[in-house]
């Protein structure tokens, strides 16, 4: 007969099941898939990932770069980061400007994730980092991919930008008539897998347990 003791071991064991799923599932929230067509342009072009803090000190942030696919160039400039195409990139928040300049050909698609992390997910504090995108033409100065929009008047022509505010907050500006698109990254089959069985086997430990007299 199973004791009360071993009851309540194994519900812990079941709910910490439970609760791995729940947190790698959360966990994924904070990663997005971006696409840019540039199927409407042609030449060559850069891409401009910035990724730079309100103020300094600010709440620590990275911003990790990975899964590049289209037709990039082998060129690239890299400020306050490290890595490179194949393996991915990582940019971090503790200088004032961050940022990555790569080299790409316009006329398809091109495509990469992002996912955040550092102590701005947990820790509070007045100042936020924005992640912003743009795409500049091979002048490397005119901005392309948000129609009507003029850098040279002081518009922000950036194809998306995400604000992090501490703690944990992300938000994505998408403007109107930008030829990017981003979503919210879905988490892994496993994620939901592993959540479902914790949930269901605590279910079944609860209906099983003996009662108290």
């Amino acid at each position: 007969m199973t004791s009360k003791t071993s009851v309540s071991a194994l519900r812990h064991t079941l709910l910490a099941l439970a609760m791995a799923g729940a947190s790698a599932m959360a966990g994924a929230a904070t990663s997005y898939h971006a696409v840019i067509d540039t199927t409407g342009l042609a030449g060559g072009g850069w891409l401009d990932i910035q990724f730079n803090p309100g103020s300094l000190p600010a709440v620590g942030a990275t911003a990790t770069l990975t899964h590049f696919s289209g037709a990039f160039g082998s060129d690239f400039e890299l400020i306050g980061g490290s890595g490179n195409l194949a393996s991915g990139f990582t940019l971090n928040n503790a200088q004032q400007f961050n940022d990555l300049f790569h080299a790409l050909n316009l006329g398809g698609k091109i495509s990469f994730d992002v996912s955040f992390d550092g102590a701005f997910a947990s820790t509070p504090g007045p100042v936020g980092t924005t992640f912003s995108v743009g795409l500049l033409a091979a002048d490397q100065s005119s901005y392309l991919g948000r129609p009507g929009c003029n850098a040279a008047l002081g518009d922000n022509c950036s194809l998306f930008q995400i604000e992090l505010t501490p703690p944990g907050g992300l938000t994505l500006t998408l403007p109107s008539g930008s030829i990017a698109s981003v979503t919210a990254a879905v988490p892994e089959p496993g994620s939901y897998a592993l959540l479902l069985a914790g949930l269901g086997l605590v279910g079944v430990a609860a209906r099983r347990s003996p009662k108290s007299d």
